[in-house]
């Protein structure tokens, strides 16, 4: 896709989805998803350049609390994703995934006005056999 100046762009997403959508419980549970990859992709990434900068200048050995550190960094990484967007990976993420959820949402309220039309129309007939 290109952007207003002609550059190819992912981040412009043409899509036609019913902000309802956006509401639903799987649509909730995506956004979630996305922002936990992405913090866990953050986190990921700190650790191992910490982990290189240490090795680098020697401090590697005998730290004794790594694991706060590690922890630290993790929810660090998740505050950053929730609270300010991150880089906004999960943000296209979740444009490039809503479009199923959008389309099951779809199927779902078809296949339920099938079914509400289609046991009208036994009632229609129900009544006509009554009265006939």
């Amino acid at each position: 896709m290109l952007n207003t100046n002609g550059i190819p762009s992912s981040r412009i997403v043409n899509t036609h989805i019913d902000p309802e959508i956006h509401k639903t419980q799987e649509a909730q549970k995506l956004k979630e998803s996305c922002q936990q990859f992405e913090s866990i992709l953050w986190s990921k990434l700190w650790k191992d350049m910490r982990k290189t900068a240490m090795s680098i200048s020697g401090n590697d050995k005998g730290r004794p609390y790594q694991q706060m550190e590690e922890l630290t960094l993790e929810m660090a990484s998740e505050d950053l994703v929730v609270s300010s967007g991150g880089a906004g990976l999960w943000k296209m993420l979740y444009d490039s995934m809503i479009g199923k959820v959008a389309a099951d949402y779809e199927a779902e309220q078809r296949k339920a006005a099938d079914l509400e039309a289609e046991n009208e129309a036994q009632g229609d007939t129900q009544s006509f056999n009554v009265q006939g």
